[in-house]
């Protein structure tokens, strides 16, 4: 997709208008030194799907890498509302994105400005049903010692980049990066879940970017009572898993087909359960994971 030329409007500097004339200057501060933040929220029959949770940590982001953001969650809201309305989406996609404008050429960051944008479009499901084929990463996770992983932020991704176009050239959808101490995190834009004798596996959060599809996951598993386990793991653990599935926003919840040349079950009761479970979810639409 090319996304130079998604139709439609886009909010930027406090107005809306035509996707192609949404311009930044080539020396924005946040292309060179890739100060933003973002979010991805799905919309499902016109309803963003757990929007004021995704925009408190949009605004968490936004002042975990010392943005300035100039709206509230009930701004964002509206904002976000109306350009549902203007691009008339049905199921689609919200990106919010905090940068900072072209006012420094260094880290020195005291006179840039925060920018917002938003974009919508419409959009279907990541991968399809097929199962997802992973691989092993081979740049590590970096955590919460390093860099503030709890930021959605553009600066933590390069691994993830990296990562991706490696697995994509020797054939897989993604892969499954390790954390410094060599245990697995995620994937480079999804977390990851596995199922050992009806017991759910996932790690912690500190290597991995806590996502929201991966908390209302977890939420629903407690629901639903199946027993989850969340700790640090080595890969061997997953290796011996019956069945994987990895979640995200885009993603939704998708079962792991292989991972380098082990296969898993993709039919699994439980990975199904959790999918008709989220699938009502959709059609509910809760603002928080605490009204699910």
């Amino acid at each position: 997709m090319d996304f130079s030329s998604i139709p439609g409007q886009i909010y930027f500097n406090n107005k809306f208008i035509r996707s192609d004339k949404a311009k930044v200057h080539v020396l924005t501060h946040s292309l060179h030194f890739a100060g933003s933040v973002f979010e991805g929220i799905g919309v499902y029959k016109g309803k963003p799907l757990f929007m004021s949770e995704h925009y408190e940590r949009f605004l968490r982001s936004a002042k975990l890498i010392g943005l300035n953001p100039t709206k509230n969650i009930q701004q964002l809201k509206n904002i976000s509302i109306k350009l549902i309305e203007k691009n008339k989406i049905s199921n689609g996609y919200i990106r919010p994105i905090f940068f900072r404008s072209a006012h420094s050429m260094s880290p020195d960051v005291s006179k840039c400005k925060t920018l917002l944008a938003i974009a919508a479009w419409k959009w279907k499901k990541l991968y399809g049903d097929e199962g997802v084929r992973l691989n092993f990463s081979k740049w590590p996770k970096l955590n919460e010692n390093i860099y503030p992983i709890a930021a959605k932020s553009s600066g933590s991704y390069q691994n993830s980049i990296l990562d991706k176009m490696n697995s994509n050239k020797k054939g897989y959808h993604d892969c499954v990066t390790l954390d410094l101490n060599n245990k697995i995190a995620e994937t480079t834009a999804c977390n990851i879940f596995w199922i050992k004798k009806n017991i759910i596996f996932t790690p912690n959060s500190h290597s991995i970017l806590n996502g929201i599809t991966r908390r209302a996951v977890i939420k629903i598993a407690k629901k639903s009572k199946f027993k989850i386990k969340i700790g640090n793991f080595h890969k061997s653990h997953l290796l011996n898993a019956d069945s994987a599935f990895v979640t995200g926003t885009a993603t939704e919840i998708q079962p792991v087909k292989v991972i380098n040349s082990k296969s898993f079950n993709t039919k699994s009761e439980i990975i199904n359960l959790l999918k008709e479970k989220y699938e009502l979810l959709k059609t509910q639409a809760p603002e928080f994971i605490k009204d699910i």
